[in-house]
């Protein structure tokens, strides 16, 4: 009912050209201009959700997100190498940016993948530390391509890393990445069972009948995929993948087959919220990008969470 509440408001609200704010029903001209963005939010806050979901029982951490694996450094080394290569090349090509956020991404996951390989199949201490040291790598890349290339570039670049929705993308494209997000939702409530008896530990996790090293590959894998399906849409969301698993468990307190349904849905609600939020602040250079507000706010809520893990709140 939230999520319903905050898809109608953004569709309402309205600011005029003089700042004032009015709630009413856009005209049928523009209203795909804030359709597009709410379902863009919808799909990329689900994905980061579940992500988030799969990855905390997966590292047995619940502090792990989405960007623990590198994902978003790699996604902005390539996005950074595909607008270099337009600009001395001069070829420009469609979807240059997503391409080269695909690639990049792939690279990082890959790399954490190959890396993170023991004995026993993935190693979860592993994988925390290649995540730190490829994020620190593809940041070093990040760093030397921007000196590389002229202002203009390095603030278009600087835009894409604030995380923002797009108001224009082809409705097709946004049910195919939709219908994988809606894909690995359901893959990953469908384990519940097994992520339940993956959060003991390995011995009785072992004695209930679950294989561990192929489980958590295929975590891995659909937690990946769907972290990488919200960079292709909105660039780097930073802590909806946090908190949304957390939001559902205080919401449910129930296995992981609801949690995986109320991680996606608490993930979207939060994206959503955060877009109607900023539609309310004029700061008279324009909307801020939706992923400050998720950071700002995100980082404030992870405080919070370690402090109370901690024992002080």
């Amino acid at each position: 009912m939230l999520l319903v509440a905050a898809c109608v408001a953004r569709l309402m609200v309205t600011r005029s050209p003089i700042g004032e704010l009015s709630f009413i029903w856009p005209d049928t001209t523009y209203i795909g201009y804030r359709l597009v963005p709410m379902l863009a939010a919808i799909i990329v806050g689900g994905a980061l959700g579940v992500s988030g979901m799969g990855l905390q029982v997966l590292l047995r951490n619940p502090l792990a997100s989405p960007w623990i694996l590198g994902l978003s450094s790699g996604a902005g080394l390539g996005v950074m190498a595909s607008m270099m290569i337009e600009h001395y090349r001069g070829i420009g090509f469609p979807e240059g940016e997503t391409i080269g956020a695909v690639a990049g991404a792939i690279f990082a996951l890959v790399a954490v993948y190959l890396l993170s390989r023991g004995r026993g199949g993935l190693d979860p201490v592993t994988m925390v530390l290649v995540g730190v040291v490829i994020s620190v790598i593809c940041g070093a890349g990040i760093m030397v391509l921007q000196h590389l290339v002229p202002m203009g570039l390095r603030g278009s670049f600087t835009t894409w890393l604030m995380g923002s929705l797009p108001e224009t993308m082809s409705y097709a494209r946004l049910g195919i990445l939709g219908g994988v997000v809606a894909m690995g939702t359901l893959l990953l409530a469908w384990w519940g069972p097994s992520l339940d008896a993956a959060c003991l530990s390995d011995d009785e996790a072992t004695s209930v009948g679950v294989y561990l090293p192929a489980l958590r590959f295929r975590l891995f894998l659909v937690s990946s995929i769907l972290a990488a399906v919200g960079v292709i849409i909105a660039g780097p969301i930073a802590f909806v993948g946090l908190i949304a698993p957390h939001g559902a468990r205080i919401l449910l307190r129930s296995n992981h087959r609801m949690l995986a349904v109320g991680s996606a849905i608490v993930g979207a609600l939060l994206l959503v919220g955060a877009d109607d939020a900023r539609q309310l602040i004029d700061l008279g250079t324009g909307r801020l990008p939706v992923g400050i507000l998720t950071s700002g706010i995100g980082g404030v809520v992870f405080l919070l969470l370690l402090l109370r893990g901690r024992g002080k709140v």
